[in-house]
């Protein structure tokens, strides 16, 4: 059990590096410095399973994980026929890393409390790394324009951090600012007062990180979960007072407004998002029961003629703006249902733990806000915010 402690603390140290420790190959697959220490720590986890006698729990989410890999895998399998071998396999990779993730939460809610309490500040110092390097980009690094060929958008005046991408950056901000008030709540009820100091300076500097990435899902997330959070805490009149002043606060940006990528009305990116949804619809029309297999939309819009020359590297083609579209897509009307019933159970678990266990109000209001963020952005499946979203559940859930 000690490894396995150790082996997460890392892993949480670890995750600040995001997508800057990440090996892009050119099929299409790559592997960050995350996968590999989170592939040791699944490993000394499943020693430990087999040499521990006792039963392991299976917990409250293993159904509706379990079901949404197996409807995912079948949908896959299903579509062996439209697929070449090396596609099948490089989408098969896409799903054993989702479901590797996944198995952070089952490591995780079996700790005591008192770990429990540990990696819980241990997520705090990493997060605050995260904005730390998303300022330091901000002023030395505001451009991704010399990354292009890799995939990556230019960004242009906007915080993208080690994230490499200020969409998904700023959905990072967004749960790690309620994970913060969450602590600077605590530190008030205990008079921690110098403790309330630095995490309330951490949550400003995030707010402020969220806002200089001048992203329009991110900025809806937050507006979501701030509200979820003050409602189910009891705070219900501050909600219109903080929702103004986080509405005046886009009026006030450096650069809001002034360019394409940092203008809040910005047409370019809309006409994009509707763009995919319309390519989305398509491959769905084609494919409603069972999709074209999960993690094969890439290859689904390239035979549709959807691609652009750059299909294999780009960040864009492999899914579509939205998540519930690109379950919908790639494991059709089966997965889709599988995949609201794992929703559905996640913000159940916080709900039956919600007077027992202080991260139960953190997650509700980040799924909260997430549902809304996964509109714009296929932020259900972008594994840094997953890693979050699964240890979060792991805490959440009363050993």
């Amino acid at each position: 059990m000690r490894l396995l402690k150790i082996l997460l603390i890392l892993l949480i140290f670890i995750f600040p590096i995001a997508e800057v420790g990440r090996i892009q190959f050119s099929n299409g697959v790559a592997v960050s410095l995350n996968d590999i220490f989170l592939l040791g720590l699944i490993s000394a986890w499943i020693i430990y399973i087999y040499r521990k006698s006792e039963k392991i729990s299976k917990g409250e989410l293993f159904k509706p994980i379990a079901g949404f890999l197996a409807i995912a895998l079948a949908s896959l399998l299903l579509n062996l026929v439209n697929l070449s071998f090396d596609r099948f396999l490089i989408s098969f990779l896409y799903l054993a890393r989702w479901a590797s993730y996944a198995l952070i939460y089952f490591i995780v809610k079996d700790f005591d409390a008192k770990f429990k309490l540990k990696v819980s500040f241990a997520m705090l110092f990493s997060g605050s790394i995260v904005v730390l390097l998303g300022f330091i980009q901000y002023f030395f690094y505001p451009s991704l324009r010399n990354l292009y060929y890799l995939g990556w958008d230019e960004h242009l005046y906007r915080m993208f951090s080690s994230f490499l991408d200020p969409n998904f950056a700023g959905a990072f901000f967004a749960l790690f600012l309620i994970f913060s008030i969450s602590f600077i709540q605590k530190f008030i009820k205990g008079k921690k007062w110098l403790s309330f100091s630095a995490v309330g300076v951490v949550a400003a500097l995030t707010l402020c990180a969220l806002y200089l990435t001048y992203s329009r899902s991110a900025l809806i997330m937050l507006i979501v979960s701030i509200i979820a959070y003050l409602f189910l805490i009891n705070k219900k009149k501050f909600i219109l007072l903080i929702l103004f002043g986080l509405l005046l606060s886009i009026f006030i940006l450096p650069r809001s407004f002034k360019s394409e990528g940092t203008n809040f009305l910005r047409a370019a990116s809309s006409e994009a998002r509707v763009k995919t949804t319309g390519e989305a619809l398509s491959v769905i029309q084609k494919n409603p029961i069972y999709g074209v297999g999960f993690n094969a939309y890439r290859y689904a819009r390239n035979e549709q003629g959807m691609n652009g020359s750059q299909w294999q590297v780009s960040h864009g083609a492999a899914g579509t703006d939205n998540s519930f579209l690109f379950v919908l897509a790639t494991t059709g009307i089966i997965g889709f249902t599988a995949f609201l019933w794992l929703i559905y159970k996640t913000a159940r678990l916080g709900i039956i733990n919600i007077k027992k266990n202080k991260f139960s109000i953190v997650l509700l209001s980040i799924i909260a806000g997430l549902v809304f963020n996964s509109l714009f952005i296929n932020s259900f499946f972008y594994v840094l915010i997953l890693e979050w979203v699964w240890i979060l559940a792991g805490l959440t859930e009363n050993s």
